[in-house]
């Protein structure tokens, strides 16, 4: 018995022969979509996700200021213009180049009044400057700068979150909660300065340097609390640009 149907001629991939039309044709079409799609989704996402921060890294400074050490390495920089207004001075938190406190020629300037050079990273009012090196300079005649001389605001009990000061601010998305955990409690045990991040119903962020009863650092003792939302009670001060909840982390508690 016979047939009159034209058979149709199927093109079959093999890897050793040449590639079908219809798959080029199909390769094409998939590829520059699926390119196009990727482009798409790193434009529209980091608009869209709001754990994707501002943060920056400015890149290479060099800052004259005093070099202090309480509670944490600290930079305490004049402010241009009238030094005679209430916030005179600008504090820039101090880290090493990786996840560490300043290293030991940085550290052995504590004191003096310096030339910093380092990398600075910031997010909103939340600067720190990975520094390098700290070169001893004669103080300026006309500048006089007493680092212990805060303002007590009181005593608050804020709800917030322990991150780190460098991580956060800079190139680490998100930087904070439980999937930055592992990383921030790196930075921290190492001697980067811990921060307290509140956030009211207004969405408005502020950063509090934490410190203990006795103004000193408290990194080896909060590392348990990273990352979780806590509530601190303690005693809040001032000192220029820079804000200290002061408080035993023994009282911290988990909300």
């Amino acid at each position: 018995m016979s047939s009159n149907r034209t058979p149709t001629n199927d093109e079959f991939y093999i890897n050793y022969a040449a590639v079908p039309s219809s798959y080029r044709r199909f390769l094409i079409k998939f590829i520059s979509l699926l390119v196009l799609g990727v482009i798409a989704f790193a434009l529209i996402l980091p608009k869209v996700h709001n754990q994707f921060n501002t943060g920056k890294i400015h890149g290479a400074v060099e800052l004259e200021g005093l070099l202090v050490a309480e509670p944490v390495p600290q930079l305490i920089v004049p402010r241009p213009g009238d030094v005679t207004s209430s916030v005179p001075f600008s504090r820039y938190l101090l880290s090493g180049p990786g996840k560490t406190s300043p290293k030991p020629p940085v550290l052995e300037q504590i004191g003096k009044w310096v030339k910093l050079k380092g990398t600075l990273v910031s997010r909103n009012q939340l600067s720190v400057i990975a520094a390098r090196s700290a070169e001893a300079i004669a103080p300026p005649d006309n500048v006089t700068i007493n680092p212990n001389a805060g303002t007590s605001l009181g005593e608050y009990s804020l709800i917030g979150e322990i991150l780190d000061s460098k991580c956060y601010p800079g190139v680490m998305k998100p930087g904070q909660t439980k999937t930055h955990r592992a990383c921030a409690i790196r930075c921290i045990s190492g001697g980067v300065p811990a921060v307290f991040r509140v956030e009211n119903n207004r969405n408005d962020v502020m950063y509090f340097l934490l410190a203990d009863e006795q103004g000193k650092a408290v990194n080896d003792r909060i590392l348990n609390f990273v990352a979780d939302p806590i509530q601190i009670t303690g005693k809040v001060i001032q000192y220029d640009d820079m804000f200290v909840i002061q408080a035993d982390p023994s009282g911290y508690e988990r909300v």
